[in-house]
């Protein structure tokens, strides 16, 4: 009777390893890799304590095998049948300790390290063990810079903003005086909500040179949104010296007077008779009727309000129900919220640029229409 002599392993191969960041603060090194394991083909992330390299490359294998083990679903009933080991293990073992130590004696120099040409070099190093002729590591620093800014681009455009970012703040390293990274930087951590980091990469990006149309109006929005209305206000009074009778900017400068409780209808006024539906899709697309000051609101009934417009309640509700007037909601209350000036304010304005029946039709025919955003895209 022939037995079974060998316990079935379960393969894992590495397939990349690149650094993400170095921490000097924290002396951290973070790293992305790639891998194949039972349970399928995964990207994942972990940051590793700079300490020595040996121990560091030895907590590395260690925490990829306990993650692929989870991944494949290998519970302590099957440690005995099977046995997780990376089958490229020695071949890609020695470069990642070679990394480590780098790391280790580029972080003890005395040299300013944004000028270390081999501080910048980690900071944007990579090893790929199936093709190591796409290894980062093997590459200058210009083609890195391309690949870097490329992979950027088409995760935003896959609207994976954070890994962006990631790649992002690597170009940058390589780069630090371009003004497009500091905007693409400022969009990413803008869609993902991070408006403090987005108002700092703006302004810098500004600060470089940038005086595209796009990246004014990215600044004034986000000031807007963080109700530095003055701030917002001087971006787009600057943008208007660049871009005379720009009828966005305009639209924005009013609804920033709207905010502050100044007059702004005068500045509508010229937007819509420069151009009437350019005026109009703005007005639509970016004009914010509720208060961002969160100062205190007159509730009002949909009843009075109906009063109040010359509009059927029914139409108000369906109006309300699909965000096409300025209302709220109240974590401890489902109810519908209307504030009575706000509401005056949205009906005055859509009704003197005509803008009005067109919304009450798209209501009453049931489309509906977007859902409010926290932010208002730019297009």
């Amino acid at each position: 009777m022939r037995g079974k002599l060998e316990q079935p392993k379960g393969l894992i191969e590495l397939l990349s390893v690149e650094v993400e960041r170095i921490d000097t603060e924290y002396r951290e090194l973070w790293l992305s890799y790639e891998y194949t394991c039972p349970g399928g083909q995964y990207k994942s992330a972990m940051v590793l304590p700079i300490s020595n390299s040996r121990e560091m490359t030895n907590v590395f294998f260690k925490e990829l095998i306990g993650e692929a083990k989870n991944l494949s679903e290998i519970d302590k009933s099957d440690i005995c049948g099977v046995g997780l080991n990376v089958s490229n293990k020695i071949y890609s073992m020695l470069p990642i300790k070679n990394l480590c130590q780098r790391v280790i004696d580029v972080l003890g120099s005395d040299d300013a390290l944004n000028e270390n040409r081999e501080y910048l070099d980690l900071c944007t190093s990579g090893f790929h063990f199936k093709d190591p002729q796409e290894s980062l590591s093997n590459k200058e620093f210009e083609e890195r810079f391309k690949i870097f800014m490329s992979r950027a681009k088409d995760k935003m455009e896959q609207g994976y903003y954070t890994i962006a970012a990631d790649d992002l703040e690597k170009a940058n390293i390589l780069c630090s005086t371009s003004p497009l990274i500091y905007k693409l930087i400022g969009i990413c951590h803008r869609e993902i909500g991070h408006l403090d980091l987005a108002l700092e990469m703006f302004s810098k990006a500004m600060d470089l040179g940038d005086k595209e149309r796009d990246t004014y109006l990215y600044l004034a929005e986000i000031n807007f949104f963080m109700n530095n209305m003055e701030d917002a206000q001087q971006i787009l009074k600057l943008m208007l010296t660049e871009y005379p009778d720009d009828i966005r900017a305009l639209v924005e400068i009013a609804n920033i007077r709207y905010q502050m409780e100044n007059q702004y209808i005068n500045t509508l006024d010229r937007a819509f008779s420069l151009d009437i539906q350019a005026t109009q899709k703005a007005i639509l697309q970016t004009f914010v009727f509720k208060k961002v000051s969160g100062s205190k609101h007159k509730k009002t009934s949909f009843e009075k309000t109906s009063k109040l417009l010359g509009i059927p309640v029914h139409t108000i509700r369906l109006l309300a129900s699909s965000n096409r007037i300025p209302v709220r909601t109240y974590s401890d209350n489902d109810e519908l919220i209307v504030d009575e000036q706000e509401l005056k304010s949205w009906a005055f304005v859509y009704r003197r640029y005509n803008l009005l029946e067109d919304e009450i039709e798209r209501v009453s025919v049931g489309s509906g229409g977007d859902k409010h955003q926290g932010i208002a895209l730019l297009s």
